[in-house]
């Protein structure tokens, strides 16, 4: 008892990077220890034995995994534990490979990685050609396609973020049945789960498949004729990372897990859940080692949970949603396992009636809007047009009536909407009368074929009525003035003719058609 040791680590959180640590040890003058990491990744401990108080330092390698981990440093007896954050930018691809047949194909990549991590994807060759996923920000997926090989065999590769795909494409006019698997690896992560694994051959070419691991084995059919599908089964992983391999068709493919973050990993099920605005109960599904407890809380007072909200081992929760009395939706998380449960609740019902109208250009009051709602749910009314005012009925509960008024309209016809609840109610005003009267000036013009910018037509209404301008031609092209209140300007460019003919295009300004007569030359 008189030789204890106190242990105090200067830092005990360690950032993904890793780097150098220290442990102050402090007992009396004649009390000898000894030091000794317990973690692989916890190495140059110096010294590792030593006599009265000191320090102990040591070297922390970086993290190449988005989950922390910590381990410990023993010094008679007596443990320091260190904690590591993970890298949220590691970046996985699953598969990590692929052989596609001569005759070619399309294929995906899945990518794993923090939010906010960016990332590109490039192709080496021009015989693969990606078709989607090009770039990203935190998990996503590549699409490429292989175009057929009239050759010999060959290999590419696609630059995914820091990691390397490769495709290897079988030669032309191979004889027999040729087997390639989509994809041809798979890193599951430590809480394991399915993955399908499609055989690809030509019609009539049999295969069977076979598992080299205890923890990897079948769900469903595994064998077959012709191009399937085989699903394997990967075990959840409670330790270090681990390696396996499955054959398919007399092809190998490769299964690497990922290890435990810890002595318990959880996983949920389903991890994003939408429910209706009334009240209701979803189950959500808990995995995890057989010895590793863990509880459940809710960040949201309308979701609770319905009976046991914790557990050891594989187990199920079932969360309650309250009623929704409002019309607009609205999320809200529970933890579970420490685990994050996104919920979105849906709005209450909001019908209206009529969904549309027309009125005149004169403008006044519309058409009374009826809401129908159940008892209790509560709805608003507003608009983002400035000539629409809402004069009652800005907000209610359950059924309802909203009035609004349009003021006059000097121009052409245009439409606004008002937001009631969930719902869009649409009003279309008619154009202003048509005493409006416009002419252009000049209304044609002649060039020759050099490029011009910058020219002009003028508009000329009687009153201040409403027009718009719009090109007919490619080569024509409207730079300002697409619409106006009263007189105004339209500005135009006219591109260069290389056509090695005269052409003619047209505007359409304020209803009166303009004529652009460019020569060859």
């Amino acid at each position: 008892m008189k030789c204890q040791v106190a242990l105090a680590l200067k830092d005990a959180s360690m950032t993904a990077a890793g780097g150098a640590g220290a442990v102050t040890v402090t007992t009396q003058p004649e009390c000898a220890w000894s030091a000794a990491s317990e973690a692989s990744w916890i190495t140059g401990v110096t010294p590792t034995s030593g006599q009265g108080s000191g320090e102990v330092q040591f070297q922390v390698a970086a993290n190449s995994s988005v989950a922390p981990r910590e381990g410990t440093l023993v010094l008679n007896g007596f443990r320091a534990r260190v904690i590591q954050a993970g890298d949220p930018c590691v970046f996985l691809i699953t598969p990590g490979s692929q052989d596609i047949l001569a005759g070619g194909g399309n294929g995906s990549v899945t990518v794993t990685t923090g939010n906010g991590c960016s990332w590109t994807a490039t192709s080496d060759s021009s015989w693969v050609s990606i078709t989607s996923g090009s770039s990203g920000s935190g998990n996503g997926t590549v699409v490429y396609s292989v175009a057929s090989n009239t050759g010999a065999a060959r290999t590419a590769s696609l630059a995914i973020g820091p990691q390397t795909f490769t495709i290897s494409q079988s030669a032309v006019g191979v004889p027999g049945c040729q087997y390639a698997l989509q994809p041809s690896s798979v890193s599951p992560s430590a809480t394991g789960g399915t993955t399908p694994i499609a055989v690809q051959t030509t019609a009539g070419c049999a295969w069977t498949s076979s598992s080299q691991a205890s923890w990897i084995t079948f769900s469903g059919t595994s064998s077959g004729s012709g191009a399937g599908t085989v699903t394997i089964n990967v075990a959840a992983n409670g330790g270090g990372s681990r390696a396996g391999t499955v054959t398919i068709a007399g092809q190998v493919l490769n299964v690497t897990q990922a290890a435990s973050a810890g002595p318990c990993v959880f996983s949920i099920q389903p991890t994003d859940v939408s429910v209706a605005s009334t009240a209701g109960t979803t189950p959500i599904n808990v995995q995890t080692g057989s010895s590793c407890a863990w509880t459940s809380t809710s960040q949201a007072s309308w979701i609770t949970f319905s009976g046991a909200s914790g557990g050891t081992g594989n187990g199920t929760v079932t969360i309650s949603t309250a009623a929704h009395t409002n019309a607009i939706g609205r999320t809200g998380t529970a933890t579970i396992a420490g685990q994050t449960l996104n919920v979105t609740q849906a709005g209450c019902a909001v019908a209206i009636n009529p969904a549309s109208q027309t009125v005149t250009a004169t403008g006044g009051a519309g058409t009374a809007v009826a809401v129908t709602s159940a008892t209790g749910c509560s709805w608003t009314a507003s608009t983002t047009a400035t000539w629409i005012t809402i004069t009652s009925g800005t907000s209610g509960s359950g059924n309802g009536t909203v009035n609004f008024t349009a003021a006059a309209n000097t121009g052409a016809q245009r439409v606004g909407t008002i937001t009631i609840g969930s719902q869009t109610h649409t009003v279309t005003q008619s154009a202003a009368p048509s005493t409006c009267s416009f002419s252009i000036s000049p209304t044609s013009v002649s060039v020759g074929k050099n490029a011009s910018s910058n020219r002009t037509v003028g508009v000329t209404t009687t009153v201040t009525c409403g027009w718009t301008a719009a090109s007919n031609a490619s080569w024509l092209t409207i730079t300002n003035g697409f619409s106006g209140l009263g007189n105004g300007t339209v500005r135009y460019d006219i591109a260069r003719n290389d056509t090695g003919d005269d052409r003619m295009g047209t505007m359409t300004i304020a209803g009166r058609t303009f004529t652009v007569n460019q020569d060859k030359q």
